[in-house]
Order: structure tokens, then sequence, then C-alpha cells
């Protein structure tokens, strides 16, 4: 064969390679960033002090004057949305560094679970406000964003931790599913307002240019969470969402739906949810995606 054919060969394949590397770095960032949650979405600093460590009853008994010492229904409630968010992000970081000693973690995610049940609780001493106080409504904007994020790590952890402490952070994302529904009803009981602060907060989540798949995905599992008098919100966000989506990919080039194929593959959380989802696109459209 002649040189210069060889060299064609070979940069072809050169070509070819990168291309396929191209892609693959393109998915892996699309996933990324709909699994992605840093401290700063939270409103918080890295946590430098981690359960593991020996001075940590020192930051839990700093919370506990912190607590003693602010004054007023909604700030006490606003307060505890933040420990709830740092013992979550205390948790993440725990696995992500590679600490994943059952007990410890098991602990951990208890004392998120704690957190839930007292925002709960000083939740019903502010509810008989929410419809006239504007504070109120702004703590319901975050904590409803605040809270689609800690859907995320949830997910993202149970793929993370040891087998032994899956079933721990499973029960644990199921009550916090539960927990937000409840929270979130007992500060806003109307139907359309509820479902338009989701949409907004759920908006207002950086992501990739599929993220309404995530954010259908969750929605589905709310609704199974939600009381009753709720649902009918969370449905017409789902249909919403739905549309979003279908738009979206309608609208995409042939490339970018070969990505989306590969990004429900890879990206974390209920497959079974993920798969309705899926079988709830228009027709044409969802024997597309099937094709690739």
């Amino acid at each position: 064969m002649p040189k210069s054919s060889k060299f064609i060969l070979i940069l072809a394949a050169m070509c070819l390679g990168l291309s396929i590397g191209l892609v693959s770095l393109a998915q892996t960032t699309e996933v990324k960033l709909d699994e992605r949650v840093e401290p700063e979405d939270l409103e918080l600093k890295e946590p430098k002090i981690l359960p593991d460590s020996r001075l940590y009853f020192m930051k839990e008994w700093s919370r506990g004057i912190q607590s003693f010492f602010t004054f007023g229904r909604l700030k006490k409630t606003e307060l505890e949305q933040k420990f709830a968010s740092e013992k979550l992000m205390e948790l993440k970081k725990l696995v992500e560094e590679g600490k994943v000693n059952p007990k410890v973690l098991e602990k951990a995610t208890e004392k998120y679970e704690k957190s839930l049940e007292k925002i709960k609780a000083l939740a019903e001493r502010i509810k008989e406000k929410a419809g006239e106080d504007e504070n109120v409504s702004k703590f319901l904007d975050k904590f409803t964003k605040h809270q689609l994020l800690h859907q995320r790590i949830l997910q993202k952890l149970e793929e993370q931790v040891p087998e032994e402490v899956f079933q721990k952070i499973k029960e644990a994302r199921e009550k916090h599913l539960e927990k937000f529904g409840e929270i979130m009803t007992k500060l806003e009981d109307r139907t359309e307002k509820l479902r338009e602060r989701l949409e907004k907060q759920m908006e207002n989540i950086e992501g990739s240019k599929f993220k309404n798949f995530k954010n259908l995905e969750i929605l589905k599992e709310l609704e199974e969470k939600i009381p009753e008098q709720a649902k009918e919100a969370i449905r017409q966000a789902q249909e919403n969402a739905l549309k979003k989506l279908q738009g979206d990919l309608e609208k995409m080039a042939t490339t970018d739906q070969e990505r989306f194929k590969e990004y429900i593959e890879k990206i974390s959380g209920d497959k079974e949810k993920q798969l309705e989802i899926l079988e709830n696109l228009k027709l044409p459209l969802r024997e597309k995606i099937n094709a690739k």
C-alpha cells in the first residue's frame, strides 16, 4: 500500500477516534450536569468537618447553640432547612472521599432524616401565615428548589454507597419525598400556585438540554408520596414537563437524539420511572429514539 494511502487511513482512524471521544465526553458532561450538586447550589460552603471526625460533636453543638438563639418560627424553619442541606452534603462528601464505613454513613443518614422531621414540625407552626406572609412564600420557593436538588443527591448516592448501606439511603430518599410533599402542601394548598412554584424552581435549576427528563422522573416519584389533594398539581407539572421534553427532542439534531439515548442509559435514578417517561413520548419520536 502506498505511503500516502496509509497516511490517509491513519488520519481517518484518528479522526473517527476523536469524534467518538468527543461524543462520549459530551454524553458524560450532560449526565454530570444533571447529577452534580455543589454546596453553592444549596447556598452553603464546602463542608470541612465530616461525621467521621472526632470534632464533629462540636459542629453539632454549634448547631444547637445557633438554633437556641434563633427566634421566630420562620427563622427557625429556615435554619433547620440549612442544617438538613449541610448534613446531606456531608454525607455526599464522605462517599466521594471513599469514607464508606457503613456505621458512619447510616448515622449520618439518620441525622439528615431527623432534620427533615424537625422541618416538618416547624412548618406546622407557620402554615397559618403561609397564604399572607411574603417571607413564607420566599422560604417555600427556596425550600422547593433545595429539595429537588436533595433528590438528585440521594439518587446518585444510591449508586455510590456500599451494598449494606443502599437500603438505608433508599429509605431516606423515600422519606424525603414524603416530607417534601407534606411540607409543600402544608404551606401551599392552592393547586395552581403549587404547580407554578414547582415548575419555576425546576427551571431555575441549571442542567443539560435533557434536564426535563430528570425533572419528570422526580415529579413521578413525588406524585406517589404527596398527599392526595396535591396530586393534581403534580400531574399538571408532569404534563407540561413532558411537552417541553417532547418539543426539545423533536427540535434536536439526530446526533443529539443519539446522545439522549446514551444519557438515559447512564443517568442515575429510578429506571422504571424513566421507562414510563419514554413510553409517554409521542409514538414517532419514541420509535426513533428506541431505534438508535
